[in-house]
């Protein structure tokens, strides 16, 4: 299994000699998922528990943190953001929603399905991790 280097030059493609470069590290792509999960904490009222997609992200934004703080490499930090959102999204399986739109739905409904939101986070987590291994 290869991994991507650990900083990627990002460029909009077909416009590779016009557009301005971006190199960004594993830890600037913790920084900036912290940022905006931060943002949707305060904007959205919303924290672990609530059932919404934060249940995936912020697990797996401590999981990335973690990761590279012991050394990891991006594939490696990656797969644990991932597997962490999986572990996240799974915990919501029943659990009352008191943020979102699983607010809104009756509780006999929300305990036989696992939050969406945070199922979908999950699953792009997965993506990226698997696009990071290349």
């Amino acid at each position: 299994m290869a991994c991507s280097s650990s900083v990627e030059v990002l460029r909009p493609k077909g416009l590779e000699q016009a557009a301005p470069v971006y190199e960004t590290s594993p830890k600037d792509w913790a920084d900036a998922l912290a940022a905006g999960l931060a943002a949707v904490q305060k904007y959205g009222r919303a924290d672990l528990g609530c059932r919404t997609m934060l249940d995936a992200l912020l697990p797996a934004r401590d999981a990335l943190v973690a990761s590279l703080a012991e050394g990891a490499d991006a594939c490696t930090a990656a797969a644990a953001a991932a597997s962490a959102a999986e572990a996240g999204a799974a915990a919501t399986l029943g659990m009352a929603a008191t943020a979102g739109r699983a607010s809104y739905v009756p509780a006999e409904v929300l305990r036989s399905v696992a939050d969406p939101g945070a199922q979908a986070a999950a699953m792009w987590l997965r993506a990226v991790a698997t696009a990071v291994r290349g």
